[in-house]
């Protein structure tokens, strides 16, 4: 019984059809019960058995060419060569062909394994090409069969077919320019659309545009460090003000890199006598430690002197990064504050000895709680007065010499190890011991920092969400 079975439904008596450009497949059903469908498709689109092509490539683009048009998808099958090295068989199938094949799980197994749910769209369809090679030369078409066990796609979603979906060097140097701006693949899938018009016209998926953008960052995944080091030297060829510099390690890894722009070298200039640099960001992926150089403008606000990246905190990396910083601005500033790094502590008188180097008196502070214990941390007077002494700008030296003895001895902290330590290293702290110097707003702390670090850790994760969107 044969009967004109399409993609859509028949529309009922006296109604015309809602959407006449949708090819119909003619439905059989057979001896055995189940259903066939044949494409329509056009005589000299269709395969037949004896069909000649001069190469194998040719035959494969017909049939290819074939499916695009009929609404499935092919899969290669089998192929065989001759002792010659050459195609003498070569089978191509719907991609519905055949069952999933069972997963064998090894005699030795005894834990059971959480399966993954995996649906599979192989029903055994036997509609095939099976190409031969002559022995005149050029191949011919052995057997074919266009019968299908399964509805075929409909026009309107021909597009969207696997076989219909490749992405071409335009897709890819769009899909690289998003990359560069910080735009994910889904976004760009998205413009896309905008600019041909709609999905259909695109020409490929969005799972396609995600699959391209992960392949792509597999392939670089070996040579980011050296695009980096040649985007740098990009940058500095584009302007002959901008800096930089970098080190390897012993496995010629990227472990240390420095680089500032001119706009950041011309602030220094302007507004280098007190900096602040706190290494509290740190990458997840490579492991490296972002150290940004920070200062404050004539209007409060904070500015980069420049940035760095470092594998380690210790102190050859940071002498190395403050050699490059010395470097790139021409002198060192008058007073830089960092917090109580024991490596900083080493490297920047080292680097730096005309420099005053400052701890940040908040990072200080907040350990008061933990070295005097639960008792005196919740004495109010001893809070109090601590802070009017720390915190004290008009404090002169001798008079808050005073009033630290006087303090640690009404609270019998005149044994106290911790106390005894700062009150030693009271001329890198305390303000009164800098007040011939101009602090240009970072007069205590490393907050400039941290908000920089901060500034810099949203923006990274504003890239990072951009790119898996």
């Amino acid at each position: 019984m044969d009967a004109n079975f399409g993609t859509m439904p028949p529309p009922p008596p006296g109604e015309e059809q809602s959407e006449p450009n949708v090819k119909q497949c003619h439905m059989e059903i057979g001896d055995d019960g189940d259903k066939y469908w044949t494409p329509a498709t056009q005589k000299q689109t269709t395969p037949y058995e004896g069909q000649r092509f001069e190469t194998i490539e040719a035959e494969i683009d017909f049939y290819e060419t074939y499916a695009m048009e009929a609404g499935f998808d092919v899969r290669h099958g089998t192929k065989r060569r001759n002792r010659f090295g050459e195609v003498y068989i070569k089978y191509m199938l719907c991609s519905r062909e055949g069952y999933k094949a069972k997963r064998k799980e090894p005699n030795n197994t005894t834990k059971e394994r959480n399966k993954r749910r995996r649906v599979s769209n192989r029903i055994g369809c036997m509609a095939r090409m099976v190409i031969t090679k002559c022995d005149t030369g050029g191949y011919k078409v052995h057997a074919v069969q266009l019968r299908h066990k399964h509805c075929l796609c409909s026009e309107d979603n021909r597009p969207f077919l696997k076989i219909n979906r490749q992405l071409d060097i335009g897709h890819k140097t769009f899909l690289a320019n998003c990359a560069k701006a910080n735009i994910g693949p889904t976004k760009a899938f998205r413009l896309f659309k905008e600019m041909v018009g709609s999905f259909t016209d695109i020409g490929a998926t969005c799972i396609d545009f995600c699959n391209f953008r992960r392949d792509l960052l597999a392939y670089i995944a070996e040579a980011d460090a050296q695009m980096v080091i040649e985007d740098l030297f990009k940058r500095k060829e584009a302007n002959p003000d901008f800096y930089f510099d970098f080190d390897i390690d012993e496995e010629a890894q990227l472990s240390r890199i420095f680089w500032a722009d001119a706009e950041s070298r011309r602030n220094f200039a302007c507004f280098g006598d007190v900096m602040s640099f706190d290494a509290t960001y740190s990458t997840n992926r490579y492991k490296l430690v972002f150290v940004p150089f920070t200062g404050v403008d004539n209007h409060k606000r904070c500015i980069t002197f420049g940035a760095g990246l470092i594998a380690k905190e210790d102190v050859e990396s940071y002498e190395w990064l403050l050699k490059r910083f010395k470097t790139a601005m021409e002198y060192t500033p008058r007073c830089t504050i960092t917090d109580q790094d024991p490596a900083l502590k080493i490297a920047v008188p080292q680097t730096m000895p005309t420099t005053r180097h400052r701890f940040c008196m908040w990072h200080i502070m907040t350990k008061v709680g933990e070295k005097v214990g639960v008792t005196l941390w919740h004495n109010d007077n001893f809070k109090k007065e601590l802070n009017s002494i720390v915190w004290d700008d008009t404090l002169p030296v001798d008079e808050f010499e005073r009033k630290w003895k006087t303090l640690m001895k009404d609270f019998n902290l005149e044994e106290h190890r911790w106390f005894a330590q700062l009150y030693e290293a009271r001329a890198s702290w305390i303000p009164a011991y800098f007040t011939d110097i101009p602090m240009g707003g970072l007069l205590r702390t490393t907050s400039r920092s941290e908000s920089e670090n901060s500034y810099f850790g949203k923006q990274l994760s504003h890239a990072r969400r951009n790119m898996r969107t």
